[in-house]
């Protein structure tokens, strides 16, 4: 809440009536300072949230029996206010999230390298580790169980917790307990920063180039070039495209890789709030293999949008399950104490001014339900229609 933001209480102790008093007054008067410098739009209904927002920090900080966190009321107050637009892709991010979301955006994070689940008997268990990560060169292996971390026990920790436990030590060194068959060991390791490609290919049976794009943040249209070079080299004819679980990413990321990709013409609109569209264009230069673009209902966004406009330009064949249909873009603006905000701005048509949000997303040429966990139906009826 950027308008009239009220100060951190982390360390607030109960105040008097005259001391609130004052705050209430300094807070009215930054917001109308704000308020004015804005040119007065809505400063009515600025001064009545801020004077509601005081009145019940009063009441709180008067009658509540307990210690109230002013900063986690703060928190829950921004989220709500977010949340009560009805956008379900907007919302608030407190300064921790928000750290790892800018993380998240350039593909990289901070951790030491390993997947961990909960077992069936409720430990921590490492089931996959990172080559020349800091955990593989700490020694730690696929089925050791963390047991401590920092010499803090984590037995009665969530899987969160131990998550964020790790993060916490980023670019540090730390001890970590391990049980690893029936013995136990403790380990030093460094919670780095880590880029993960988000890009992974292979060349399967038929010259069939496989290429698995996970989302697409920082890098993903460079390495999904790279990719597609590297396996035309090595005899690839047709490809596949795999943005199934895809989250979306970066509008540059997914122009850029849809320009190399698609020949001349539209690859898709932007329409802001006041009603003014943008197109963004392809050039004459394109990839003219075979291809079929896998989907299901956990791809959206730009993973949607590169579905569609290959499909529309009829460039592939989408194989798969209906996608979501997130049509919208967001923007994300910081707040003075380091949290965020992430709300939608524009909404985006296809190459054919198809709103997906409103169509219920991308609906596949192929339509194949992934119901088999140990079969992958929906990549063998790729490879089967590109044969």
């Amino acid at each position: 809440m950027k308008k009239g933001k009220l100060p951190n209480f982390d360390n607030k102790i109960k105040l008097t009536h005259l001391i609130i008093a004052c705050l209430a007054v300094a807070i009215v008067t930054a917001i109308l300072t704000y308020v004015a410098a804005i040119g007065g739009f809505g400063s009515k209904q600025y001064l009545d949230d801020a004077r509601r927002y005081v009145e019940i920090e009063k009441i709180i900080d008067d009658n509540y029996i307990g210690d109230a966190d002013y900063n986690e009321l703060y928190n829950a107050a921004a989220a709500a206010m977010v949340k009560s637009i009805g956008d379900k892709w907007s919302y608030f991010m407190n300064a921790e999230e928000y750290e790892a979301y800018k993380l998240s955006s350039s593909n990289e994070y901070s951790g030491i390298g390993v997947s961990v689940k909960v077992n069936s008997s409720g430990e921590f268990e490492v089931f996959s580790v990172e080559e020349s990560s800091p955990a593989a060169n700490a020694g730690i292996a696929v089925g050791d169980i963390i047991t401590a971390i920092d010499g803090e026990d984590v037995s009665d920790k969530t899987l969160e917790d131990v998550s964020l436990l790790i993060r916490s030590k980023v670019n540090k060194d730390f001890p970590m307990t391990l049980e690893s068959g029936g013995d136990t060991k403790t380990v030093t390791v460094a919670c780095e920063i880590i880029y993960k490609n988000p890009v992974s290919s292979r060349l399967l049976d038929g010259n069939i180039g496989y290429i698995k794009i996970s989302n697409f943040e920082a890098g993903s249209s460079e390495n999904t070039k790279k990719a597609i070079e590297q396996l035309l080299q090595t005899g690839a004819t047709s490809f596949i495209f795999d943005v199934r679980n895809n989250p979306g990413g970066l509008l540059t990321e997914l122009v850029d890789l849809l320009d190399y990709i698609l020949p001349e013409g539209d690859l898709f609109i932007s329409v802001d709030k006041s009603g003014k569209e943008t197109v963004q264009t392809s050039d004459k230069v394109s990839l003219k293999n075979k291809m079929i673009v896998l989907v299901n209902g956990n791809s959206y966004s730009a993973a949607e949008f590169f579905a569609a406009a290959l499909q529309e330009y009829n460039w592939a064949t989408v194989v798969g399950e209906q996608t979501t249909g997130k049509a919208r873009s967001q923007i994300t603006l910081e707040l003075s104490d380091g949290s965020a905000v992430h709300i939608s701005t524009h909404k985006y048509l296809t190459p054919n001014r198809v709103d997906l949000a409103e169509a219920g997303g991308v609906t596949p040429d192929i339509a194949v339900a992934q119901d088999d966990e140990k079969t992958d139906k929906q990549l063998e009826t790729a490879i089967n229609a590109l044969g």
